[in-house]
């Protein structure tokens, strides 16, 4: 079998390379937030991706700073802060791999809002992938048993909140060069943070200082390496690798915390893994970036 070399450079390992880096993210978050409030942490990880992004994109000049959607910019930041703050709060009180599988959820979120939102209609295909996404979500969450929690609610909530994201990424597609929108996101999260700290700020130990350093490192590199994948790649052969993710942090959460999802939400994981990557090969996911086939 004959291996394409573009999409092995541009697309595979680039996509494989994102959800290592994500899931070393998590796995950083959760030694933590054992330690840190959930604020604190969306706090660490903005100002170590502004600090990278920053040599980048201001020798560019005020020229490529300037943008047409700023209040748009300003309303993803709170939105991208409420993201992160429901899954960093809920990696501390849930399984590393629950948390990071209603963390992936957010296709079937996208999908629900496209026809209020997108004005796009939904077939009863749609209808009846969604319906099986989230009979998948309730069996991680258990509604109406002793196993419900309302830290496996609000670890849903980030899903739904990264979804309402990449709408407003695909908004500003537009006018938007992702750099841009990547320095964007990372002023306004480290900006509205800074205010929150004057309620949540705890003096962490240089220990949990650098394993921050470390988590805000890979989210940086894991978002670049996604974005890179996704700019050079048909979205359907990169969504998948979203749910590597799920799987290296399942892997790790169970070597470092023992941590093994019950047949329930295993059967749950499947049913959303599935209908997610069922809505990306029917082109029913917004796609902010264009097929672009590098030399």
């Amino acid at each position: 079998m004959q291996i394409d070399r573009r999409y092995l450079i541009h697309g595979f390992l680039p996509a494989f390379g994102s959800a290592c880096c994500f899931a070393i993210m998590a796995t950083c978050i959760k030694i933590a937030s054992s330690e840190l409030p959930a604020p604190q942490l969306v706090f660490f990880r903005s100002v170590v991706g502004l600090l990278i992004i920053l040599p980048i994109v201001l020798p560019k000049g005020i020229g490529f700073i300037k943008t047409p959607v700023l209040q748009v910019h300003l309303f993803r930041g709170v939105i991208s802060i409420c993201a992160m703050s429901c899954f960093y709060f809920a990696i501390n009180g849930i399984g590393l791999s629950e948390a990071t599988l209603l963390n992936a959820s957010s296709p079937l979120f996208i999908a629900l809002m496209a026809m209020p939102i997108l004005n796009e209609k939904v077939s009863l295909r749609t209808t009846i992938i969604l319906i099986i996404g989230f009979i998948g979500v309730a069996l991680i969450l258990k509604p109406g048993t002793d196993l419900f929690t309302i830290t496996a609610l609000v670890g849903l909530g980030s899903g739904f909140f990264i979804a309402l994201a990449k709408i407003l990424v695909r908004y500003m597609a537009k006018s938007e060069p992702v750099l841009r929108t990547i320095f964007y996101f990372s002023i306004t999260t480290t900006l509205y943070m800074s205010i929150l700290m004057i309620w949540f700020w705890q003096t962490p130990s240089l220990n949990d200082v650098l394993v921050m350093i470390i988590a805000g490192i890979c989210a940086t590199a894991g978002q670049t390496l996604l974005t890179y994948a996704f700019t050079n790649n048909d979205a359907v052969s990169v969504a998948p690798f979203t749910y590597v993710t799920v799987i290296i942090a399942t892997l790790i959460g169970w070597l470092v915390w023992n941590e093994l999802p019950d047949a329930g939400s295993t059967f749950g994981a499947i049913l959303i893994i599935g209908s997610c990557l069922s809505l990306s090969m029917q082109g029913k996911l917004p796609n902010p970036w264009k097929l672009n086939k590098p030399n």
